[in-house]
């Protein structure tokens, strides 16, 4: 028996333990941005965009510096006849060591200002795709977030409602006892019951499904299951300022606008550049060569090593002008096409930004008038059980305001939910 006991204990102590973590908002948003891979990716690729333009800058404004060292052995020597005689052209042994220095001219047909430009806003691009990203992080998990606050309170609201028909199951079976409520009134009460558990059952079900979206979308892998902390509230007192002036900053400054300007300024910039392939490039160069030629005959020791140093300017002039003139085109075009798609998108977001708004205050009508018809239905409930209980009402008028009671609850709390994911929608759009 003992040993019994102890396997028993083993088997029990080393099954993995179940861990459910509650969050609050703030907390599950935190974590979705530390295991998002989209959003690890974004402040990767701003780094790498940060490190070009430090690459663009060393290009363009640092000059060009190449070190080159070659060693040749002549096997067989240039042979030149001259009056009768052969003559040996060159030596055995050839070393050469050059260090060359070239820096371009940002005049004519060199852009250097250009390219620099083009760095800059390739890293503000970047910089841009980090934050909406973030604000598609913060408004998923905020709907996910409440999606299961709203699903706890269907279940809450559920099991409220077999609580409240379990009691009238009692009263009816308990007048039935006493003579003065029929059997009938009995079985309709306990069917009501019976008819709530399903709802019940699909509520809870529901809700381990909305915990699951939740945690996949936090991004968390060493919790079994999360939960959502807090309650579903309703601020009345939540102001987001006339209406004309939020449509007019979603459709102004917004990041997607915000993305397409950039865009459209590397596009004008890449036209210049093709432009400046029509002028000739400019740029200084320097040299400093270390040579020798010697002979088999004298060791490496004693090789006479003589210096050069040049220095000066240069021109580089592409002349196919034709296909300068394509590339000039199709840059051209992607302008158009830029200034095409931010009409588009401003026309989007303008009708994205009304209807959010347009659902705020349809969940915030429906908020105020659900709230006060849960009271009514409340206060209608008590009296029917008290008007039952005297023996003033049937019991048929008790059910029948229970199950208003029940529904009107429901879509109090569904006009909340409602109110707090149009104003997620708004607040993504506004980028708060």
């Amino acid at each position: 028996m003992r040993v019994l006991f102890l396997a028993v204990l083993y088997f029990v102590f080393s099954l993995p333990l179940f861990s459910q973590e509650q969050l609050t908002l703030g907390e599950a948003i935190q974590l979705a941005k530390k295991n998002n891979s989209d959003y690890l990716i974004a402040k990767l690729d701003l780094l790498k965009a940060e490190k070009k333009v430090s690459e663009v800058y060393s290009e363009n404004l640092i000059p060009n510096l190449t070190l080159s060292a070659t060693y040749s052995r002549s096997f067989r020597k240039q042979q030149i006849n001259f009056n009768g005689q052969t003559f040996e052209v060159g030596t055995d042994n050839n070393i050469i060591t050059s260090l060359d220095v070239s820096e371009p001219i940002p005049f004519l047909g060199t852009p250097v200002m250009n390219g620099l430009r083009i760095a800059n806003y390739y890293k503000r691009l970047q910089s841009e795709s980090v934050n909406q990203i973030e604000s598609q992080i913060k408004a998923d998990v905020t709907k996910a977030f409440y999606a299961v606050l709203l699903l706890k309170e269907v279940v809450a609201l559920d099991k409220e409602s077999i609580a409240n028909s379990e009691e009238n199951l009692r009263v009816v079976d308990a007048r039935y006892r006493a003579g003065v409520a029929l059997e009938y009134d009995v079985i309709r009460a306990r069917v009501k019951v019976e008819t709530l558990k399903p709802d019940l059952t699909l509520a809870e079900n529901n809700l381990q499904i909305a915990r699951k979206v939740l945690k996949n979308t936090i991004g968390v892998k060493e919790i079994e299951e999360v939960d959502a902390q807090g309650t579903l509230l309703y601020d009345s007192s939540e102001v987001f300022g006339p209406t004309e002036n939020i449509i007019r900053n979603i459709s102004e400054k917004n990041v997607s606008i915000r993305q397409l300007k950039l865009t459209k300024k590397i596009n004008e910039e890449l036209v210049d550049v093709d432009y400046a392939n029509y002028l000739p490039k400019l740029y200084l160069f320097g040299q400093y060569l270390l040579q020798a030629n010697e002979n088999d005959d004298r060791s490496i020791s004693s090789y006479h090593f003589y210096h050069v140093v040049t220095a000066g300017i240069g021109l580089k002039w592409d002349l196919n002008v034709f296909t300068n003139s394509y590339r000039e085109d199709q840059s051209i075009i992607e302008v158009k096409k830029s200034e095409e798609k931010i009409l588009q998108t401003k026309e989007l977001l303008k009708a994205q930004a009304e209807a959010v708004l347009l659902r705020i205050e349809d969940a915030k009508n429906r908020i105020k008038a659900q709230k006060d018809l849960v009271m009514q239905a409340e206060r209608g409930y008590e009296l029917a059980n008290a008007s039952y209980k005297a023996g003033v009402l049937n019991q048929i008028d008790v059910v029948d305001s229970q199950l208003v009671l029940n529904q009107v609850q429901l879509a109090y709390v569904q006009a909340i939910h409602d109110y707090i994911v149009a104003r997620t929608n708004l607040e993504f759009l506004l980028e708060k």
